[in-house]
Order: C-alpha cells, then structure tokens, then sequence
C-alpha cells in the first residue's frame, strides 16, 4: 500500500474553488434549459390575443383595428365578437357594437368575454336612463349566458330602474323590485337585504295611498301583509298596527306593537301606543309590565303619573305613591302632589278598614307632610317664578290646540351636550292655517331651570299655509349647552299653553 502525502493548504482551496465553479455551470446550465423550455412552449402572440390584451389593458382604440380585420379575414370566428362589441363601446361607436353583440348572442359564444359584454351594456344603457333597452338586453342575454353570471347586474338594474319610478310611477317600481326578488336566489346577502328593504319601502307607500287616497284600509291591510312575508320591518308593523287600532281591532294591533317592541326595545312610540291599547283592553297588568319597562328608557312625569293610575287600578297603594313620588322629583306640580295626596287618604282609608292602625296612622302622616308641601307650592306669593319652578307646564289651554302631535323623537347623542329633538304634526283645526308657531322650551329637571328655548314656525304670511288634515315634520335643538348627567326635558308650548312635555332620550 503507497501512502499519499497529505494536502498542501493550497491544493485544497483550489480544488473547493473548482467545485464551486462547477455547480455554478451546472445551476446556469439549468436556468438556461428552463428559459429555452418556457420560450419553446409559450404560445406565440396572434393578432387575436394581442387584441384582447390591448382592450385588457384599456387600449380599445389601438385594438379595433386589428379586430376589424380579423373580423373581415374570419367572418365565422365567432369569439371576436364579444371582444370587438367592447372595443365599439370604448370608443364610442355603440351602435356598431351592438350589432357586434347581437351576433355574438345569436351564435351563442362559448366565452365567458360574452357575459362581461352583455353586462358592459347594460351598464351603459342604465347611465343613460334607457332601462328598457337594458331589460331587452338581459332578455335576449340570457338564453346564451349563465344565468349565474348576470344576476347581479340584472337586479342592479330593477333595482337602478326603481329608485328612478319610485316618486312618480310606485306602482311601476315595486313590480321592477318584485322581479327583481324573483331572480335574487344567488346575490350577496347584503344586497338582497337591501332589495328587501326596498320593496317593502315600496310596498309601505302604497298602502299608505291605499289609506290616504283611496280611503281602502282592506287594500291598505293586505298591501302590507304582503310586505311582511318579504321582511318582517318595525315600520311595516307599526303601519298595519295603526290600522288595526283604527278599525278597532284591538288584539291585532297589540300583537304588532309587542312583535315591534321585542324587535327594537329602543322603539319608544310602540310602546306608547302598546300601553295605549293595553288599557282600552282593561289589561292593566300586562299594561303596568309594559309601562315599568318604558319608565326605565323614558323617565317623564307623564309616564310616572300613568303609572300610578295603573297601580290604584291594581290596588297597589304603595308603587302608586312610589310613581307619584318619581314625578314630583322630576318636576315639583300642583296637580302630582293633590293626585299623590288623594292616593295617601285612599290608602289610609283602606288600611283602617282592614283594622292596620299603626300602617294606616304612619300613611296619614305621610300625606299630612305632602298637604303642608303642597300649601307651601300654593301660596300667592311663591307662584310668579313659573319658568323656575315648571309652572309654565301647568297653563292648559283656553281653546282646542289646532295641531295634533303624531310623532316626536327627543334625544341626547352620545358626547353631545346640545339635546336635539324631531316631532312631526297634524292640522286637526278643520281648515288651512295661516299663522301657526310653537315654543319648544328645554327643561333640566336635575336643576329646576329652564336651559333655553326656540320657536318653531310652523305656517306664517311669507310662507304656504298648513293645509287642512296635511302633516308637517319640525326638528328643533336646544340653543345652550347642558350637563350630561342631568335630566332634561323639553316642553312644548302654544300660545303659552301646555301641548306636550317629552323626556330626552340619551342615546
């Protein structure tokens, strides 16, 4: 065996050098056969596909030349079409490229270009205005398109098509909407919510004319049935409710003012009218529930003093004066306190009869500090500071009001510090009126003061009379700023008279 002598240092490094240098050819040598490979095997550019990538590219004008030719060197080639339509419609040539699509149409093009023409078009049509002409297209469309692949843009165009008819032609709109819910199976969740929403909108203003107009509240009634079987919405039952409270089908319009309250428990009107009902219907109990919900959301001496009134229905002497008691520490009035003191005797009485001696003497002295309380509030001397003590809200009216109130919202937006308020209302005087404001006085019941007020023109000489029966929406804010954390109210005034106090809602 011959021994080798061991390696110099620098035969070593050359001999790593020439492995190095090695796989380097052999990595080139790679990448050289990958790129030679991929250059083989890529298609070569036609005339065909350079024009479909100019028109992708948005170069439809450099494109419609070469698809010109192709078109008169291929006249049955039946995929230029859909591409040549779309380069006719880029450059402005549209009814050349409806001719275009139209061919395209009629030999039933086994490309998905097709679908995207068809689409292209109809967008074009609609900025226009011409639905109908959109219509058609979609029609003729679909016997060679994917149903799938235009429906989208078929119900944005019904949809479109709609919100154009929806003031003057409502009957024309809801039947578009109606068509266009009849082809939504495969739309996003969020537009056919929105589709919906619209036709039962729709479907709300007719029955609305039904009522008004046509003086029909059968119509009016299965109109909006029908609108609940596409979305069940607080504003469709709150309609039908009112019918229903109308004809006087008490049971039916309780049952669409609970569906609205359990819905939205923010919904403070439903359960204004639900309460209403309730104690037409003699159920005070269900009625005081109802009414022990709204207090905790709307805390008013109004709210207050009904409970009370539902109470001594129920014999419950001591959550009447609880109630009663909540509407003085709101506001301090002549009336809360002889009701309060009248529910005291009541329940004296009662107690004594029941041989409670000691329960009786312990009221009876309760309502002896609310008489002395009520004789202080009384005196002469103290009643002129009415603005200050809430007086103002005590002044009834010497005539009937000539406006109804048939909706108001008072609120308070989170980190605001101006309450805002919206109210809508209804001549009820019996003819047009000419002169006609009222006074929206913001109350803080935590301080015991005013914090401002503003008048609300309503009719004037400079400005359309308030015609008789018609509806009138005001919204108002108050002109200084408050304190968060107190109670507020406002105060609505005619001619100095109380019309109606709200509590503002904190949102």
């Amino acid at each position: 065996m011959v021994l080798q002598p061991p390696a110099t240092g620098s035969e070593s490094a050359t001999k790593r050098g020439f492995k190095i240098w090695q796989g380097f050819l052999v990595f080139v040598s790679v990448i050289a056969l990958i790129a030679s490979g991929f250059y083989l095997l890529k298609p070569q550019e036609t005339p065909y596909s350079k024009a479909v990538s100019l028109i992708q590219a948005g170069k439809a004008a450099a494109a419609l030349p070469i698809l010109e030719d192709l078109s008169r060197q291929q006249p049955d080639n039946a995929k230029l079409y859909p591409w040549l339509a779309q380069a006719y419609l880029r450059t402005d040539r549209v009814a050349e490229g409806r001719l275009a699509l139209d061919t395209a149409l009629r030999l039933n093009v086994p490309n998905p270009s097709l679908s995207k023409t068809v689409l292209a078009y109809a967008d074009y049509y609609q900025v226009r205005g011409d639905y109908e002409e959109a219509e058609m297209l979609f029609q003729s469309a679909s016997r060679a398109c994917p149903a799938k692949d235009l429906m989208d843009g078929h119900v944005a165009l019904y949809m479109k098509w709609a919100d154009a008819e929806m003031l003057d032609k409502l009957d024309e709109a809801v039947k578009h909407l109606e068509a266009a819910v009849s082809i939504s199976t495969g739309v996003a969740d969020q537009q056919k919510a929105v589709l919906k929403h619209k036709l039962s909108d729709g479907y709300r203003q007719q029955a609305a004319l039904a009522e008004t107009k046509e003086e029909d509240d059968t119509k009016a009634e299965q109109i909006l049935e029908k609108s609940l079987l596409v979305t069940d919405e607080p504003a469709t039952r709150m309609a039908l409710a009112a019918i229903y409270s109308r004809e006087k089908k008490i049971d039916q319009a309780i049952q669409n003012y609970q569906v609205v309250t359990k819905a939205d428990a923010n919904n403070l009107e439903a359960r204004h009218h639900l309460i209403d009902l309730l104690c037409l219907k003699k159920d005070y109990a269900t009625a005081q529930a109802a009414l022990t919900e709204l207090v905790d959301k709307e805390k008013s001496v109004e709210n207050f003093q009904l409970l009370a009134t539902m109470d001594l229905k129920l014999g419950n002497y001591a959550g009447a004066v609880r109630a009663y008691e909540d509407a003085i520490a709101l506001r301090t009035k002549p009336d809360t306190l002889n009701e309060l003191l009248a529910a005291l005797n009541d329940w004296s009485a009662f107690l004594t009869k029941q041989h409670k001696l000691q329960e009786a003497l312990a009221v009876k002295g309760h309502a002896d500090r609310v008489q002395d309380q009520l004789d202080e509030l009384t005196r002469p001397e103290k009643s002129d500071d009415d603005a200050d003590k809430g007086d103002r809200a005590n002044k009834k009216l010497d005539n009937a009001a000539p406006v109804t109130l048939i909706f108001s919202r008072i609120w308070l937006a989170r980190g605001s510090l101006t309450p805002e308020g919206e109210i809508k209302i209804k001549n009820t005087s019996g003819q047009p009126l000419n002169e006609l404001s009222l006074t929206a006085v913001f109350y803080d019941n935590t301080a015991k003061r005013t914090t401002g007020s503003v008048v609300l023109p309503v009719a004037s000489q400079q400005s359309s009379p308030f015609a008789q029966d018609a509806t009138r929406s005001l919204y108002f804010s108050c002109p200084n700023i408050v304190k968060a954390d107190h109670q507020l109210a406002v105060i609505l005034f005619w001619k100095g008279g109380l019309l109606k106090e709200f509590p503002v809602v904190k949102l």
